[in-house]
């Protein structure tokens, strides 16, 4: 991607954090967890490209109260980073940030990209493993900090469920360099369209704005519906599928091109925008119920409304995912323990019915290679 040169880049940072806002980036994270690694070199490489950046430890006057300067600061930035690491909700002040942060964002639209550093987003979401670990301990009394009210934890609890539902970057086996660059890329070109659309705004306001049902394909906003398990085929297969797609001119909505927006909303959206869908169901597909709830919506629409539904069975048989059996079976047992704890059962059956449904429909077995 191309970037303006540093003095053109110097120009922009300023003329958009001087419009009512002291920060373009506010940078929430777990110092034990990151400070010293990740979050230090995401600092870093946000600076190098003049994204003013607000960290705790470098901004805060030694002195001042950290927790009314941290809520201020948040208030003051444009967008919020959240580095979301293994023991991120053992500390009260990082769930007091991101109730804060969740809270610009219903009242004020504040962007928030999440950053799942060596967590699983479902675990955030649901408090499970060092997250469950945390809130068992929240019920509890610890000497002089005492026990936490009540109303404040499902207010963290709201928080971790709300932002594990943003679309960001997820850090498994990837390059840390790698996925920084992303990162930064994106929050430059973030910042840079809301100074786009203020000078527009200012400038611009007598121009005619161009239709948007210029860009739709007849009723549909895109050709293709593009569904896939990341942490399977993100960047191996399905990217070379998206690359292909786009070199012939067919346009493709895959969510990876989204970050920031909540995952459900926008997919239930596009998945009714599209002309066809093309489901890549992989070994951890049904590990997760976003891409579940997904499937269950391509199979109504292909009922309802005649969508063309295409499987791609990469790497699994057919029949496992029939039957919901080996990685398939593992997932249910999860997501059934899961439901039936919080009286959700019927779900997995709509699910289970879903990829017996797709199963059985023609499309393409991806074996090796």
């Amino acid at each position: 991607m191309a970037f303006a040169n540093p003095e053109s880049q110097r120009a922009s940072s300023v003329s958009i954090s001087t419009r009512g806002r002291k920060y373009d980036v506010f940078l929430s994270f777990r110092g034990e967890d990151t400070r010293h690694n990740f979050t230090d070199h995401l600092y870093r490489a946000l600076n190098q490209k003049r994204i003013h950046t607000f960290r705790d430890n470098e901004e805060l006057p030694r002195g001042e109260e950290i927790a009314p300067e941290l809520l201020k600061a948040i208030e003051e930035s444009r967008i919020c980073l959240i580095v979301l690491s293994k023991f991120y909700a053992h500390s009260r002040w990082c769930l007091d940030e991101l109730a804060k942060i969740m809270e610009c964002r219903q009242k004020m639209g504040k962007l928030v990209f999440p950053i799942f550093y060596q967590v699983d987003p479902p675990d955030v979401e649901r408090q499970r493993g060092s997250f469950g670990e945390a809130f068992s301990r929240y019920g509890e009394w610890h000497g002089d900090e005492g026990k936490v009210e009540e109303g404040k934890v499902e207010r963290w609890r709201e928080a971790l469920k709300m932002v594990a539902n943003i679309m960001g970057w997820c850090l498994y086996d990837r390059p840390e360099a790698h996925v920084i660059e992303e990162i930064t890329s994106t929050v430059w070109k973030s910042l840079n369209q809301e100074l786009f659309h203020v000078e527009k705004n200012l400038v611009g306001m007598d121009r005619p704005r161009a239709s948007s049902s210029s860009t739709s394909i007849g009723p549909w906003d895109y050709e293709v519906f593009l569904s896939f398990t990341g942490e399977d085929t993100s960047y191996s297969f399905a990217d070379h599928l998206y690359a292909a797609l786009y070199q012939n001119g067919i346009r493709t909505f895959r969510l990876d091109d989204h970050k920031g927006e909540e995952i459900e909303s926008c997919n239930f959206k596009a998945i009714e925008k599209a002309r066809c869908i093309l489901v890549i169901l992989s070994k951890h597909y049904a590990h997760s119920r976003w891409r579940l709830r997904e499937l269950v919506q391509f199979i109504e629409c292909k009922n309802q409304n005649g969508k063309l539904v295409f499987p791609i069975f990469y790497h699994v048989e057919p029949s496992d995912v029939r039957k919901q059996m080996s990685t398939y079976a593992e997932a249910f047992q999860d997501h059934e323990r899961n439901c039936f704890a919080h009286g959700f059962a019927h779900e997995t059956q709509r699910w289970r019915a879903a990829l017996t449904e797709v199963a059985n429909l023609s499309g393409w077995h991806v074996q090796n290679g």
